[in-house]
């Protein structure tokens, strides 16, 4: 009789312990790494830190832009950080990685996407 006892005790303690760990697993937030847009002046490059400035509101922001984003320019299949203008008017799509936004396209405004 104390055996199984100590086997109901055992058993509903591990369906407690099992419950609770589903439970927190299924409160935590998942990364979301929705796509955002941003437009406005492009009004810094940094193409040793890969950092823009686009100024689109009241204040501006930064991008880090990763060596495979897609920058899209006129009369070239695939352009550079080089190849952007100061004053330029861009879109980002970009997620956010924590408080860093990183930009996965880069198109001036005006062009069209492929």
């Amino acid at each position: 009789m104390r055996r199984n006892s100590a086997f109901a005790v055992w058993t509903m303690f591990t369906i407690v312990a099992v419950a609770v760990a589903i439970r927190v697993v299924a409160d935590e937030p998942e990364p979301t790494h929705q796509l955002t847009i941003y437009s406005g002046i492009l009004r810094a490059v940094d193409l040793e830190a890969r950092i823009i400035t686009v100024d689109g509101s009241a204040v501006p922001q930064k991008f880090i832009v990763p060596t495979d984003a897609e920058i899209i320019v006129k009369d070239k299949p695939r352009g550079t950080l080089g190849d952007l203008k100061l004053s330029d008017g861009i879109q980002v799509e970009y997620t956010d990685d924590g408080d860093t936004h990183v930009a996965h396209r880069i198109s001036i405004l005006g062009l069209k996407v492929p």
